[in-house]
């Protein structure tokens, strides 16, 4: 199972991506609700005939795995009006704590690289993006990126190709 983790327009297209190129199960794991993902509804609505799962309101907590991604520990959230938060905000739920079996996670977020691979012990360059060879695989091979984490031009056409690319090297490993 592929899990992309985020909401927008990139996690469709990399969970499309990767499910045309014949991935049998992937998941798409968003903190918020499906009202507040900022994907547009058509990608959602194709994602879901093409048989891609959508769990809503889960975090990933952790990737857990010996030596390859087994599975992800996931918690539940809530949506909570905070003060001065026009948006609605996710709250992980003490305790909703589970796992799901998987082998290759996405990270199809966009926000600042620094925030979500400090941990990760990847190799990155002097302006903090990721690493990647010509596989987009970064210094761990079980670990893949492109677009604007791994620093490669900054459009959107750059982006969307580097992650159908990354996903194409993803579905290769697989088969």
């Amino acid at each position: 199972m592929v899990a992309v983790v985020g909401g927008g327009n990139v996690a469709m297209d990399c969970a499309r991506t990767i499910k045309k190129l014949g991935a049998k199960e992937v998941k798409v794991i968003y903190r918020r609700a499906r009202e507040q993902m900022p994907a547009e509804d058509k990608e959602v609505e194709d994602a879901i005939k093409e048989g891609i799962e959508f769990l809503f309101q889960n975090n990933i907590v952790k990737i857990l795995g010996k030596n390859q991604v087994e599975k992800i520990e996931l918690i539940k959230t809530k949506l909570v009006q905070k003060e001065n938060d026009t948006r609605l905000v996710p709250v992980n739920i003490e305790g909703s704590n589970y796992e799901i079996d998987a082998d290759y996670v996405i990270m199809a977020l966009g926000s600042k690289v620094e925030d979500y691979v400090k941990d990760l012990g990847l190799e990155t360059n002097k302006w903090g993006n990721i690493i990647v060879n010509e596989n987009y695989q970064t210094s761990n091979p079980k670990i893949y990126a492109g677009g604007d984490l791994a620093g490669v031009k900054a459009t959107v056409a750059w982006a969307a190709y580097s992650g159908r690319e990354a996903a194409k090297n993803i579905i290769k490993k697989l088969l």
